[in-house]
């Protein structure tokens, strides 16, 4: 069966295989096959080159020297990355905070409203309506190249949604209303403070986990 129909294939299996790695069901040290993955896709191997090149340019998978791929430490990327947002983040929370208007205020409030309505299990929406939080968040500061930059790295998270558990749900639910309430309150000290307190707990989490993952099984090959 011909799991990619779309156009621009390479995108697909790169989402594809990007979304098994971060989420874990391909492990760290796993070696990537481009025939088997294009036979397993039903495609070429083209899109998959493409795909894996692109995967290479995020740091989730690594060049081997006799050629060929293997899966990188995606939690280590993910907990550097957040590490930027949070730089990122917490200057656009400042400039927001002196300048945001009600309607900002009203259409992020609305989001919480709805991520706080979701199941545990709605991983996609969530990252979706937490996306658009961020987003709202950079838009309110008036700085558009630093939405752009941000949005660069949303995508490492629209997939990593899973890892998180339930308390840390409910946790960064309750920190983006301390969030709203720093903006609403036009402070810049505080809504930076939050910002980086929520931004940084989630690395905090993921680098908890780093070991343990590391420790689930041996380096597997796919080769």
């Amino acid at each position: 069966m011909r799991l990619i129909v779309k156009n621009k294939v390479s995108d697909q299996v790169q989402s594809y295989l990007r979304g098994k790695i971060v989420q874990g069901e391909i492990a760290e040290g796993t070696r990537l096959v481009e025939v088997e993955i294009a036979a397993q896709l039903g495609v070429s191997r083209t899109p998959v080159r493409e795909a894996l090149w692109h995967l290479r340019s995020m740091d989730l998978v690594r060049r081997l020297e006799n050629g060929g791929y293997e899966v990188g430490n995606v939690r280590r990327e993910l907990v550097d990355i957040l590490d930027i947002r949070a730089a990122l983040e917490c200057h656009a929370a400042r400039k927001a905070a002196s300048i945001i208007d009600d309607a900002h205020l009203a259409e992020m409030a609305g989001i919480c409203e709805r991520m706080e309505a979701l199941p545990f299990e709605q991983f996609e929406k969530r990252a979706e309506l937490n996306r658009r939080f961020h987003n709202a968040l950079i838009h309110a500061s008036g700085n558009r190249p630093l939405s752009r930059l941000v949005g660069e790295y949303y995508e490492y998270f629209e997939v990593a949604q899973p890892l998180f558990d339930k308390a840390l749900v409910k946790e960064t639910q309750r920190e983006h209303r301390d969030i709203l309430d720093a903006l609403r309150s036009r402070d810049p000290d505080r809504a930076s403070d939050v910002v980086a307190r929520h931004i940084l707990g989630a690395a905090q989490f993921l680098a908890g986990s780093i070991e343990s993952n590391s420790k689930r099984k041996p380096k597997s090959s796919a080769a």
